[in-house]
């Protein structure tokens, strides 16, 4: 019995990753490109990009966020063992797991960012 609420639990956080991740992608995917091309003079070039092309940029994020909590819950499970009686509810859990993926996300990117 106690596999199939391990089972459950990382089912239910990958689908609340991949909703919350396809939220935040909306928030935060801009669907327009801006590039600056450097000559004589700065010139700002910005255009919109495909449909087909902005939803899989939301769809890749979102499944990244919904792989990257499930493998976070899967740790929590596998560390801390099952749960007791009167330990947090798996919301808690799961806000905990998502924060951390989250800022992980984060620090990546800005590393990236600050690298190139």
């Amino acid at each position: 019995m106690e596999v199939f609420e391990i089972e459950k639990r990382l089912v239910k956080g990958a689908i609340y990753g991949f909703l919350i991740g396809l939220a935040l992608a909306i928030l935060f995917i801009p669907d327009t490109i801006t590039r600056v091309e450097t000559n004589v003079i700065n010139v700002t070039t910005s255009y919109s990009i495909s449909m087909r092309e902005y939803s899989l940029k939301l769809l890749r994020f979102a499944v990244k966020t919904s792989l990257a909590t499930t493998v976070v819950l899967w740790i929590r499970e596998f560390y801390l063992g099952p749960r007791k009686k009167g330990e947090p509810s798996f919301l808690i859990g799961f806000v905990k797991s998502f924060a951390i993926v989250f800022t992980l996300i984060i620090l990546v990117v800005v590393a990236i960012s600050l690298i190139t």
